[in-house]
């Protein structure tokens, strides 16, 4: 996991992979509630992509319910972004149930954590980690937990951000 600091040019490039971007699941997908600090946020559309082997993965993503066509910072859609390694030996998601998988943030300027109309700006992770508490058909119920850096989009930093959410994911091919 990296610390990282939000340049004009990460976040110029952020835009940019905004505009071509979208929801993988095209509004089908799971819901959930995230809260920052002491507001709450509702997602919708919130899909599960991974990878397992060596080189396994998962990415969780979904979109800021209360605001789909509004951008969480100018030219920036908000949602949920959590992604992180799977370790090899799982050979299913159903090996995940019950565990904690740590989750990360790139600072490269094109992905966020957490974006939300109303949060003040893009959230990354310092560190944290999302539960997968049950798996069952295309349907993963998780949680997640964390302390994050908020990003004002204009150069400020404020760390320390607690946050905490749950939800249910739509398993999607990638």
């Amino acid at each position: 996991m990296r610390k990282a600091s939000v340049g004009l040019h990460g976040i110029a490039f952020a835009l940019l992979a905004a505009a071509c971007g979208g929801s993988a699941a095209g509004g089908d997908g799971g819901t959930g509630t995230v809260t920052i600090g002491d507001r709450a946020f509702g997602v919708n559309t919130i899909t599960l992509t991974h990878a397992l082997g060596n080189d396994g993965y998962f990415r969780i993503e979904g979109d800021d319910a209360a605001h789909a066509n509004e951008d969480c910072l100018p030219g920036l859609g908000g949602g949920i972004a959590l992604y992180g390694d799977i370790p090899p030996s799982a050979t299913s998601l159903a090996d995940l149930a019950g565990r904690e998988l740590p989750f990360e943030f790139s600072g490269d300027g094109d992905d966020f954590n957490l974006c939300f109309v109303g949060s003040n700006g893009l959230l990354g992770v310092e560190t944290g980690t999302v539960r997968i508490d049950s798996v069952e058909g295309s349907t993963v119920r998780f949680s997640f937990s964390g302390r994050f850096v908020l990003y004002d989009g204009q150069g400020g930093e404020s760390p320390g951000v607690s946050a905490s959410g749950r939800g249910t994911a739509r398993v999607v091919a990638e």
